[in-house]
């Protein structure tokens, strides 16, 4: 359980450095990119490119900013959806009749966690509250239906989530940074870099 919750304060210190040193670079790129090409589409005002990459650069803007978690906010939500749901599936707490079904499913449960998948460890925790399998020595609830099928699909679901995760940009990143210190470095010079362009302009 120390491990646990060492690593879970890793992944949360991770993403409060990343919210206080690349989303405000972020932010102020985003911003001045829609700021230029707002003028440029009003200099241009017949110019359908210019107005697309203004409305482009504003959505792009505005979705960053729904994104974004709101400053001095924690991740609470994603950490307790982890919690509850491997208390459900742990193979340590379920009966020997189950054991298998629950590693898979507490490996998938890890896996999605770790890639900080909210809606894949939110979907995991509903199947187990509705779906789950029965803790050791716990009397089986007859109202209550374990479907071991059901949760291998959403675990096939999930596994092809995590496989869409490695595919993005953002994965492939941080697989060549090697370190979360060195993307975060590499990210920020570059936002810089952006930012000081879009000012002299």
């Amino acid at each position: 359980m120390d491990v646990e919750r060492k690593t879970l304060r890793r992944r949360l210190a991770k993403r409060q450095r990343y919210q206080e040193e690349i989303a405000p670079l972020k932010e102020k790129v985003l911003r001045l990119q829609v700021q230029r090409l707002r003028r440029a589409a009003q200099r241009h005002m017949r110019s359908a490119q210019h107005r697309n990459a203004y409305h482009d650069a504003q959505r792009a803007y505005e979705t960053f900013q729904e994104r974004r978690p709101a400053r001095g906010s924690s991740p609470d939500n994603v950490q307790t959806l982890y919690r509850r749901a491997s208390k459900r599936c742990h193979p340590d707490v379920v009966p020997d009749l189950y054991r298998e079904e629950a590693a898979a499913t507490f490996q998938a449960l890890e896996t999605a966690y770790e890639a900080d998948q909210v809606r894949a460890v939110k979907a995991i925790a509903e199947a187990l509250d509705r779906w789950g399998f029965p803790r050791e020595g716990e009397p089986v609830n007859a109202e209550r239906t374990y479907d071991p099928e059901h949760l291998r699909r959403a675990i096939s679901n999930l596994e092809s989530s995590i496989q869409e995760i490695r595919g993005t940009e953002a994965y492939r990143d941080l697989a060549e940074a090697g370190t979360l210190d060195a993307l975060l470095r590499a990210q920020k010079e570059q936002l810089r870099d952006h930012l000081r362009n879009l000012q002299r302009r």
